[in-house]
């Protein structure tokens, strides 16, 4: 190899390699592609019609104070549970399903699921999916990669068993801040017909967070928005087309 060949052989392949990593990355947060399968983050609609939802959870004080907002509102929302939050607190579950929400598969241990073997994943999945039929969950159960995070093995388990997976395009990130206003505002600033909003009901305390979801409720229902499952608005988003 001569000198000029090996400078650009040494220049090019961590530039080539770099991309490929950064390439890699984005796809695995990326809210809207996968390589396999049907991914979800809105439907299109001219309805004014959102779904709320809600990962992480059970989880006491924050689930239950968020389902007795929803009560008072009339509103139904999904809510994507880690198996292990269930396993801690069934009592919590199955209140959520009894009062008429969607419950959704968010993995058993809430680990990321990227450069993960297929068995393994496979069985996050299945472990929270016996959990939530164990609750009285009936047909479909969507799912949502925990962290919003997959590459290829995930969408193509998923993709294999015919399963939706659902990510989000109004975010409230209050997983990074507790400040009502500014959840708030991230999520009335994105929302539009067909939108799936997401908060958090687990992890750490959430105090701001629920202050948010009874905000955004009241502004949205102002503004003519009426709230459905996911399951619902997929179902409205097909009869669109």
């Amino acid at each position: 190899m001569n000198r000029k060949r090996w400078i650009r052989w040494a220049v090019g392949t961590p530039l080539v390699v770099l991309g490929l990593v950064v390439g890699l990355w984005q796809l695995s947060r990326s809210w809207t592609f996968q390589l396999f399968g049907e991914l979800y983050p809105r439907v299109e609609t001219t309805e004014k019609v959102v779904a709320l939802t809600f990962d992480d959870g059970p989880k006491p004080g924050q689930t239950d104070r968020i389902l007795d907002i929803l009560k008072r509102h009339g509103v139904k929302a999904s809510f994507f549970m880690v198996g292990r939050s269930i396993e801690r607190n069934p009592e919590l579950a199955a209140r959520v399903l009894a009062e008429g929400h969607q419950v959704g598969n968010h993995s058993y241990s809430h680990h990321r699921l990227v450069l993960k073997s297929p068995s393994y994943v496979q069985e996050e999945i299945d472990k929270t999916d016996a959990l939530l039929r164990g609750l009285g969950v009936q047909g479909e159960i969507l799912f949502r990669a925990p962290h919003g995070k997959k590459l290829v093995v995930l969408p193509w388990l998923l993709s294999r068993s015919g399963r939706k997976h659902i990510t989000f395009d109004a975010v409230s990130r209050d997983d990074e801040t507790q400040d009502v206003g500014l959840l708030t505002s991230r999520v009335m600033e994105s929302v539009r017909p067909g939108s799936i909003i997401l908060f958090h009901d687990g992890g750490r305390e959430k105090p701001g967070t629920i202050q948010a979801v009874d905000i955004v409720v009241e502004k949205l229902k102002a503004q003519g928005y009426r709230f459905v499952t996911v399951s619902e608005l997929l179902t409205l988003g097909a009869e669109a087309h």
